[in-house]
């Protein structure tokens, strides 16, 4: 589930680099003299459907980290979590281990009295 969540990181980051290449590309392109462009108005879309995408990319990828923060954080928890519950274990298996000896202690001294 990590991996996946870091593929798809990868790839908005990828897709935000391919995106701006892409719209230098077409600023060079848009440059030129407006009496050789024929597509002008193409290109402006164009450049607004990438600016658009651009955008959706890199919210994506804002929300992708936030959920790798997450992740992180309930990961840490859970850690500390396994930590306590490991030491009232053995606090619990200590315990008994003395209760049982408590309990021999207490039988061979009550068969004693009772000889």
């Amino acid at each position: 589930m990590l991996s996946d969540i870091l593929a798809a990181l990868s790839l908005g980051r990828r897709l935000i680099g391919t995106i701006a290449d892409l719209r230098r590309d077409i600023q060079s392109v848009r440059s030129g003299d407006p009496r050789k462009n024929v597509h002008t108005g193409r290109l402006e879309a164009l450049e607004g459907r990438l600016g658009d995408l651009e955008s959706q990319a890199k919210e994506q990828n804002d929300r992708g980290a936030a959920l790798e923060q997450s992740l992180k954080d309930t990961l840490r928890a859970t850690e500390a979590l396994a930590e306590r519950v490991s030491t009232i274990f053995w606090i619990a298996s200590v315990a008994c281990g003395l209760a049982l000896i408590g309990l021999i202690a207490s039988v061979l001294a009550l068969t004693r009295t009772i000889h």
